[in-house]
């Protein structure tokens, strides 16, 4: 479906944000994405369809627009595009939003860690916006960590005013006064989720290889990865933007 861009917010040379209308027919679970194109530029695939994208929508599932955020590639087959839209031209939108960062694919009750790089933030900031999130965990702890504070820019205010633990990391910025170990160091540490996965549910959206090592730091002290079929104590999102 073709969606008229209503805002469009740019934060770096490499990131940025855009809003669409949002049909009323259209519904999603919080943490899922779609598929996104453009239909107005020429390069397509075969038998003349644009050519499409994972896009985690990180606006709530109550919100009257549509939001997602993502990454400028310069030579990308559609960010290279997709970067230049304005307020009134429109984005095509798939109709069939998935993803396994959902409520029902999590096993529930206990504190509930987000942990994201980059734009992976995305599918969390749409969980935040859904008031079940907070109605069926304990607490939520989220960490996220990007290379430059500039990074930031898109949702650290809104992160900041959500009764949660939010811990932005700056991984490659001397001048970041706060935390600078990755994610992963700081698990391999001891200082993230030592206790039992009866008590504690994770989410992850970053890169492959931060996917693959946070796992990899979970499944020996047995967490059991869920999915669309089977509950689990914790998940990852596999879909990229480019």
């Amino acid at each position: 479906m073709l969606l008229k861009v209503t805002q469009v917010e740019h934060y770096t040379d490499t990131l940025f944000k855009f809003r669409t209308e949002r049909p009323r027919t259209f519904r999603f679970s919080a943490g899922e994405f779609v598929m996104i194109g453009l239909d107005n530029w020429s390069e397509k695939l075969q038998k003349n369809k644009p050519i499409m994208r994972a896009y985690s929508i990180s606006s709530g599932p109550y919100d009257d627009w549509l939001e997602f955020y993502s990454i400028k590639v310069p030579d990308g087959p559609l960010t290279s595009k997709l970067q230049k839209i304005n307020v009134g031209d429109e984005v095509e939108v798939g109709q069939k939003p998935t993803g396994t960062l959902t409520h029902s694919n999590l096993e529930l009750g206990g504190d509930l860690w987000l942990l994201a790089t980059g734009t992976g933030i995305a599918p969390f900031i749409s969980l935040l916006r859904d008031p079940a999130t907070y109605e069926l965990f304990d607490y939520i702890r989220v960490l996220w960590s990007v290379r430059e504070q500039a990074e930031l820019l898109a949702y650290d205010e809104f992160l900041r005013d959500l009764d949660i633990e939010y811990l932005p990391i700056v991984t490659q910025d001397p001048e970041w006064p706060f935390e600078r170990k990755r994610i992963t160091t700081l698990m391999e540490e001891g200082l993230l989720i030592n206790d039992m996965p009866e008590l504690n549910k994770v989410m992850i959206c970053g890169s492959m290889p931060f996917n693959n090592d946070v796992k990899d730091l979970l499944t020996p002290l047995g967490w059991d990865e869920g999915n669309n079929r089977t509950q689990g104590t914790f998940v990852q999102e596999k879909a990229f933007v480019s």
